[in-house]
């Protein structure tokens, strides 16, 4: 248990550092294909990997390396994956043979039941976070429409209920949603009381909760959508006119983030840089001082309208949803401050790389600067630096561009 606890000191001190460097500046991207989507949109997650979770037409897929591949279900022909871990672990709702949403952990090529809801096969199960350790959590509800949903801890084969909140003048109440769960422990929830909806973040693992300040002015609502490692939390404040903010003190009023020039954004995904993305009413990055429009920074965005980026990693890497020539398609962009002389995913025998780039000065302390893409032909796959962690290398061979499997979606959240 000890060692435990210092691992986590250490990962919060080492989070905090990197958030203290200097990040990289927005650059431009290289859009990848990933595939068409039928049926309702659900949000695609991203890795510092470069794994990507997206669902299309009632399954979900991992996209890494230029291809995708299907993570099967539990006996009922449909899942969703929500969450992505460092390790490539996904986690959402699957259903089972008894046409029953059961809460499931992918990992190895192997999708896993999680358990809970013994009671009653009313009860319904989803897990919506993941992190380094191992843990997940989620959420419980009863039947079809997902009534009194509550927060929980998937363990042992079971869901387990996560503490209670004080939200005056309600009293204390049950956080109902977990939006996110990052390496140092810390539990991202919600509340939903007539129509208002409050942020609660937890520093260990629900078991104890603290309300996050929403944007002055639009106190009334102020919902959650991701949160980094150091628990720097993003989403969207307000009610009709709402706003993507950023809350990097729960005690604090959060920032405005502002818009593209429209009335309205929404944050929904922060990487270790507090760096957020999302829409307004077209996909953003902001760099926390500049919201961009990353329709205006794609080398190859012909015939794309980039409509909602839902995720960002620490090595700019960024996923969503546009339109590609009227349809509907998954997204991947690449982080590139030039022309590629050969385009990502449309080679032979090529290996993609995720490198870092250092200042002249002292390699030894100072972090990445530069995100960079490289593309190398025929040649030997390099290993990454052992003490690198979250630098990875991934090879494809295949002549043919990815292509993804598509089907029909009928899904719900």
């Amino acid at each position: 248990m000890m060692e435990r606890l210092i691992a986590v000191a250490m990962l919060v001190a080492t989070a905090a550092a990197l958030a203290a460097q200097m990040a990289p500046s927005v650059t431009r991207f290289w859009i990848l294909d990933v595939g068409a989507i039928t049926g309702a949109t659900e949000p695609s997650r991203v890795n510092n990997s470069g794994a990507m979770i997206w669902n299309s037409g009632g399954h979900a897929f991992v996209f890494q390396n230029c291809q995708s591949r299907d993570i099967g279900h539990l006996g009922g022909g449909r899942t969703v994956a929500w969450a992505i871990g460092p390790d490539g672990s996904v986690v959402d709702r699957s259903l089972n043979a008894s046409g029953r949403w059961r809460a499931f952990r992918y990992a190895g090529g192997v999708m896993k039941d999680l358990g809970g809801g013994a009671s009653s096969t009313l009860i319904q199960e989803e897990a919506t976070a993941t992190n380094f350790w191992g843990d997940v959590a989620g959420v419980e509800s009863v039947g079809a429409t997902n009534l009194s949903p509550t927060a929980v801890r998937y363990q042992d084969g079971g869901a387990y209920g996560m503490a209670f909140a004080s939200l005056p003048p309600a009293g204390f109440v049950r956080v109902q949603h977990v939006v996110d769960m990052n390496d140092s422990r810390m539990v991202l929830g919600a509340v939903t009381i007539s129509g208002a909806i409050t942020t609660f973040i937890s520093n260990n693992l629900g078991y104890q909760w603290t309300t996050v300040n929403g944007v002055p002015g639009r106190e009334f609502s102020t919902f959650p959508s991701a949160m980094n490692r150091v628990g720097h939390v993003t989403g969207t404040a307000g009610q009709g006119v709402v706003r993507a903010f950023l809350s990097r003190d729960p005690t604090l009023p959060a920032a405005d983030l502002g818009t593209l020039g429209g009335p309205i954004s929404i944050g929904n995904g922060i990487n270790n840089y507090d760096w957020v993305v999302g829409l307004s009413p077209r996909a953003f990055v902001h760099d926390g001082s500049t919201m961009h429009d990353l329709n205006d920074r794609v080398w190859n965005g012909t015939g794309w309208e980039l409509r909602e980026a839902f995720d960002i990693n620490d090595f700019g890497v960024i996923v969503g949803q546009g339109v590609l020539n009227g349809a509907k398609h998954a997204f991947m962009l690449l982080p590139m401050s030039r022309f590629p002389r050969t385009p990502p995913c449309l080679v032979t025998h090529s290996t993609l790389t995720i490198s870092r780039s250092y200042s002249s000065d002292d390699s030894r302390s100072s972090h990445r600067r530069a995100l960079t893409w490289s593309y190398v032909h025929d040649g030997p796959t390099a290993s990454p630096d052992p003490s690198d962690d979250v630098g990875r290398t991934g090879s494809q061979h295949d002549a043919s561009p990815c292509a993804p499997r598509r089907g029909r979606r009928d899904l719900h959240r």
